[in-house]
């Protein structure tokens, strides 16, 4: 989640000011951010059919491809499985991102960044591990048809544009290196951009969709050669989970932080889709606009109204009292 609107620390990225580096927490942030930087790459190869031939099971089960999962002969067990996995990542996720809980558990951003990305990757790692097959028989299978390059090409530009997208954010304090070296190391490299008074940063993806990150994820969850019941589940619960955590979560809490400056962004802006048609945004910031200035007018007009009744009403009795009586 950083814009016209987008609040440079849309994402839950903390500030590097006041951080306090030591050797513990650059040891910490580094390996941390390797863990990650690893699985992660591994985990995109997951959901990528045939990493199996490149990386043989025996070496590293847990890295083999979604449809090379054992499979269960219980489908329901299965379901419930795997919903439970992406439960493990997705609860936490969002929950150790929260403002309260950080403030709750107290410690420095130094420590605190690093641990959150160690959590969110070894949750990856686990259902990666665990994730069950449940239905041998494929849903759609473009392998060899003209489909497979271009369902290809999606996933792979929904991977770049995920990652730059972080560099467009701010890579090393979403994941931890800033706050553990205590170094701003996306000013450093003058990679950062212009910010106003509020934070907010008009910058590449962002100036396309309001969440650019979570954009790339939702391309590759959904671009498979092989679509199993299994991998569909996947993409399902996680597109569940990145709209539920976005709308609810993610954007009412900036709104609350930043203020008008986010909400006119997220006025303007899509959520996810840089194609989806920004005109019904618009209008519908609009009718919110209008609604309330109806609402001013009404008010207006209804005390308007019982000003003028009251001051007849005063004129009637008065000139019945100058009425001599007979």
């Amino acid at each position: 989640a950083t814009q016209p609107g987008a609040p440079r620390n849309q994402q839950q990225v903390p500030t590097t000011r006041n951080m306090a580096a030591s050797t513990a927490t650059t040891i910490v942030c580094i390996a941390c951010y390797a863990y990650f930087f690893v699985l992660f790459v591994l985990y995109v190869g997951w959901l990528l059919p045939g990493l199996t031939t490149v990386v043989p099971r025996g070496i590293a089960p847990y890295v083999s491809s979604i449809e090379d999962s054992p499979v269960n002969s219980d489908a329901l067990t299965a379901f419930a499985t795997n919903t439970f996995l992406i439960s493990l990542f997705a609860l936490p996720h969002s929950f150790f991102a929260r403002d309260f809980v950080k403030e709750a558990i107290g410690l420095g951003d130094e420590w605190y960044r690093p641990l959150y990305i160690l959590l969110t990757t070894a949750t990856l790692q686990a259902h990666m591990h665990f994730w069950q097959s449940f239905d041998a028989s494929p849903i759609w299978d473009a392998r060899g048809t003209s489909f497979e390059p271009l369902i290809a090409g999606f996933f792979v530009s929904g991977f770049l544009f995920l990652l730059s997208a972080t560099f467009a954010l701010d890579h090393f304090s979403l994941f931890g290196l800033s706050q553990g070296l205590g170094l701003d190391i996306n000013k450093a490299l003058g990679l950062n951009g212009t910010e106003n008074q509020r934070g907010m940063v008009v910058r590449l993806h962002y100036s396309l969709v309001a969440h650019p990150i979570m954009t790339g994820f939702l391309v590759i969850s959904w671009s498979a050669t092989v679509m199993s019941a299994s991998r569909l589940l996947f993409a399902v619960l996680m597109t569940s989970y990145i709209v539920f955590a976005v709308k609810m979560l993610e954007e009412p809490d900036l709104e609350r932080k930043i203020g008008s400056p986010y909400s006119e962004y997220l006025a303007t802006v899509p959520s996810f889709c840089p194609f989806a048609p920004k005109s019904s945004r618009r209008r519908s910031a609009k009718s919110t606009k209008i609604q309330a200035d109806c609402s001013v007018k009404t008010e207006s007009s209804q005390r308007d109204q019982g000003i003028s009744l009251a001051t007849v009403a005063s004129m009637i009795y008065t000139v019945s009292k100058e009425i001599p009586q007979s």
